[in-house]
């Protein structure tokens, strides 16, 4: 069986869930007997790499602009794919499906998985919110089946359009913990700082997070791990809101080692998420063995339940300064949590399992 996957940036991921789903993803449906293509961003990935963990890697331009980035890139892809000999097209993200139809035409069976309700990310304006509501109506009849990574989405479409969609969820590797070493130059030290790690965009709430920290009086820091994508403007208001307190730390983007590093020297993880659809560095966090504090939207509540974490109200910064500081408090219980997190990660969320489930689904 021949796949190709569009409407991501590229592997291996620098940046994104939908990234590092298809990076896990689509190596497992390659051992599965798939012959998988990934349609990558030039600007993104280099391009001397050709293939990744038996994946094939095939590269498009676009133009790299906020609002034609993803859609130009899937519209060139869409065309590509039709003249090669693929099985199945599978299209990432909402705003991707509105070419779901095309490839049908012409003999292949098209998916698409959904990560999230996009048109409530707050970085869209009015025109791009109704783009992404006119794509949701039409995956209801574009792709061939449709998959939803969380169970919040699934209730959606079958709510709404009594439509049964397929759930299967986001999984995480199992790495080796790191002694903090390259990290040091931050000026950290471990079970000494809080850990955000994920894009620095609105819709990730460290406008809330950052004022709601600065209220603490705790001798702990704050890492923030991550980049901008198209959210310049958000990124300068974020730094700015941190300015006056030493205690904030700006990383930028880690990967490998690095990452691993962080999420393994860091007392708790927090996200503070207005939207979501499962997102994956709370697994990765956990399967750390850390304990995740997270707003308290569906997404997250689904994931963490009420005994792999704690949630704070959403947008609520009072809140999230007295959890933040009862986790501080309570640094015994959040290391019994992680514990048991990375235990339960180990057996219910692996990419193995994810890949067999999937490979159903083309059938």
């Amino acid at each position: 069986m021949k796949v190709a996957m569009i409407g991501l940036r590229g592997i291996p991921a620098k940046s994104g869930g939908v990234e590092v789903v298809v990076e896990n993803l689509a190596p497992e449906l390659v051992k599965l007997g798939c012959e998988v293509t990934v349609y990558a961003r030039t600007q993104y990935c280099n391009k001397n790499i050709k293939e990744y963990k038996g994946v094939k890697i095939r590269y498009m331009p676009t133009i790299n602009t906020k609002y034609t980035e993803a859609i130009v890139h899937t519209f060139l892809s869409t065309i590509d794919c039709i003249f090669r000999d693929f099985d199945i097209v599978h299209y990432h993200a909402m705003g991707n499906a509105l070419f779901s139809l095309d490839p049908r035409f012409f003999g292949k069976k098209t998916i698409v998985t959904l990560h999230g309700l996009d048109y409530e990310r707050e970085k869209w304006g009015f025109f791009a919110k109704t783009y992404l509501k006119l794509c949701e109506r039409l995956i209801t009849f574009y792709p061939n089946k449709i998959i939803s990574v969380s169970e919040k989405i699934k209730k959606h479409f079958k709510d709404n359009y009594n439509k049964d969609i397929h759930y299967i969820p986001n999984a995480v590797n199992i790495e080796k913990p790191k002694k903090l070493d390259k990290l040091k130059r931050f000026g950290i030290k471990k079970d000494n700082y809080i850990l955000f790690l994920s894009r620095i965009v609105p819709e990730k709430g460290l406008d809330y997070l950052i004022p709601a920290f600065k209220k603490t009086n705790a001798d702990v820091k704050l890492l923030i791990v991550g980049d901008a994508t198209h959210t310049d403007d958000y990124f300068e208001k974020i730094k700015q809101l941190a300015s006056n307190d030493k205690r904030i730390i700006f990383t930028g983007p880690l990967y490998g080692e690095e990452k691993a590093e962080a999420f393994t020297n860091a007392l708790f993880f927090v996200l503070p998420s207005t939207i979501e659809g499962m997102p994956v560095v709370v697994l990765e966090a956990m399967s750390f063995g850390k304990c995740p504090l997270v707003s308290n939207i569906k997404e997250n509540k689904d994931l963490v339940k009420e005994k792999y974490g704690i949630t704070f109200k959403s947008k609520d910064t009072d809140d999230l300064k007295e959890k933040i500081e009862y986790m501080i408090r309570n640094k015994g219980k959040v290391k019994k949590i992680g514990i048991e997190n990375k235990k339960m990660v180990k057996k219910k969320y692996n990419w193995e399992e994810i890949a067999k489930k999937t490979l159903e689904v083309y059938k």
